[in-house]
């Protein structure tokens, strides 16, 4: 199977960058740029590279660290990090962080740049960007990242989509991960948890049941549409009960119908309601046929079925 193409910049992107060159620009074509001896590349002493400060992504775990320094050390330095001016004789990185980290690790002194004229608004779009393009950014640090452009540099939700490439609707729904609880948060930033979940968790209003559900989540490894429907359960807990009556009032008005005259078909059912706790009703339409039905309450009353019926053969559906 092919792998997945890298997205594109969006067209918002021309907003936030100045120059028209820029303008046309994806970020990956810096390293065409850093391929010639342009006036542009320099070599740049690592002392003189200050951090991001718009860098979004906040965790470099070790083992990617490792084989990049492996690569680079068998191969060399493929592609020149970015950087801007920053006065001083100092010079702030735009791009290409893991590659900065991983050279100063291998002992190095210093490292081809590709300098560009980026204002902070540019700065904070393209170190999103690059990180989205790998998938790199865990959803709380990209939706932290989509937040910044809105409060730092007045954009809507709709230009932010544009600049990023995606569409309106998802980074609305990545937004309101935000509001969780700082506990939730922290497994959303460390994987525990997908943003899936992270949106599933939203529907209950009280943030202890929040936190219960999340942590339950971790420990039974749910999958988001178990969430969703012990999340529906939890925030309307009257209706899913009343729902629950309605059922049973009618199931046991149907069953009168076709079991109280039948003492075998009376058993037969109560077998089914022993083994699948639940309601169910046998229903024959003719000498030899029939029909079973078998009730569920919620989707988790439907995958517990599934477990007793299917049992290990049951495949899943995420």
């Amino acid at each position: 199977m092919s792998a997945d193409p890298p997205k594109r910049l969006g067209r918002g992107l021309e907003a936030l960058i100045s120059t028209a060159r820029q303008q046309r620009e994806p970020l990956s074509a810096l390293a065409a740029e850093a391929s010639s001896d342009g006036p542009n590349l320099k070599q740049i002493r690592l002392s003189d590279i200050i951090p991001n400060r718009f860098q979004p992504r906040r965790t470099f775990t070790e083992p990617e660290l490792l084989e990049l320094e492996s690569s680079i050390r068998a191969s060399g330095l493929l592609q020149p990090i970015v950087v801007r001016a920053s006065g001083n004789g100092k010079w702030e990185l735009v791009a290409g962080e893991r590659r900065l980290r991983a050279v100063t690790r291998l002992g190095w002194t210093e490292i081809p740049a590709v300098v560009r004229d980026f204002d902070d608004r540019a700065m904070l779009t393209l170190a999103l960007v690059e990180n989205l393009q790998r998938a790199d950014l865990n959803p709380l640090e990209e939706a932290e990242g989509y937040q910044r452009l809105i409060d730092e540099f007045g954009l809507t939700q709709l230009q932010v989509a544009e600049a990023v490439g995606k569409d309106r609707t998802s980074i609305t729904n990545l937004l309101r991960v935000l509001s969780l609880p700082p506990a939730i948060r922290q497994l959303l930033e460390a994987r525990h948890i997908t943003a899936g979940h992270a949106r599933a968790l939203l529907a209950i209003k009280d943030e202890h049941r929040q936190l219960d559900l999340a942590n339950e989540t971790v420990a039974r490894q749910l999958s988001v549409r178990e969430v969703e429907a012990r999340a529906r359960q939890i925030a309307n807990p009257s209706l899913i009960e009343r729902e629950r009556a309605e059922l049973r009032s009618n199931n046991a008005s149907e069953t009168s119908q076709h079991s109280a005259s039948n003492p075998i078909l009376k058993r037969v059912e109560d077998q089914f309601r022993k083994k699948l706790q639940t309601d169910v009703q046998v229903q024959l339409n003719g000498k030899d046929r029939g029909v079973v039905r078998i009730t569920f309450y919620s989707t988790d009353d439907l995958e517990r079925l599934l477990d007793a019926i299917v049992g290990p053969a049951r495949s899943d559906f995420d």
